[in-house]
């Protein structure tokens, strides 16, 4: 058997070869687009209409917003992608022009304007199906700030609630 190259152990070698170089065209790779980028706005087929311009100022979309108080409201835009404290955490950010100025509005006045915002408003535009939101903070400014700057000149109001059965629930935060 000197002088004969081994059929057996040439054989698995050359077969794990012809394998390994052949294209695997039932798991070939292929692109996959990117996930688009919504930014601040979340789910926008939950939003419609509200997405395009309204009757409000530049920043702002879709039109005013009835709340209680007849001020106008208007949705600025929403902030998913940074958790709050207890997990995911959807900011709904509203402009309230009102609340500012040199005769503002009182801030129980805006507090009940965010809870009926956040009842009437928000929670019909939550994701069904999707992730529950372990927080929903409502928030009015009398300016538009950019998410996460600090602007003491700017009146703001912000409320935490969760949501249960479909209502907005206070919480403290």
């Amino acid at each position: 058997m000197t002088g004969r190259p081994r059929i057996t152990t040439l054989l698995p070698g050359a077969l794990a070869g012809l394998v390994l170089a052949l294209p695997a065209s039932a798991q070939e790779l292929r692109e996959v687009p990117p996930v688009p980028d919504y930014g601040a706005m979340m789910h926008p087929g939950n939003l419609g209409e509200d997405l395009g311009p309204g009757d409000g100022p530049e920043g702002t979309k879709g039109d005013a917003i009835p709340v209680p108080s007849g001020q106008k409201v208007w949705w600025i835009d929403v902030i998913h992608n940074e958790a709050g404290p207890d997990g995911l955490t959807y900011r709904f950010r509203f402009l309230a022009p009102q609340i500012g100025g040199r005769s503002p509005l009182s801030s129980d006045i805006a507090l009940k304007d965010i809870e009926a915002l956040c009842n009437g408003w928000v929670v019909p535009r939550l994701p069904q199906p999707g992730p529950e939101p372990a927080q929903v903070m409502v928030s009015l400014s009398d300016q538009i700030v950019p998410f996460g700057d600090a602007a003491p000149e700017v009146v703001q109001y912000f409320d935490s609630f969760s949501v249960e059965d479909g209502n907005c629930v206070w919480e403290f935060f």
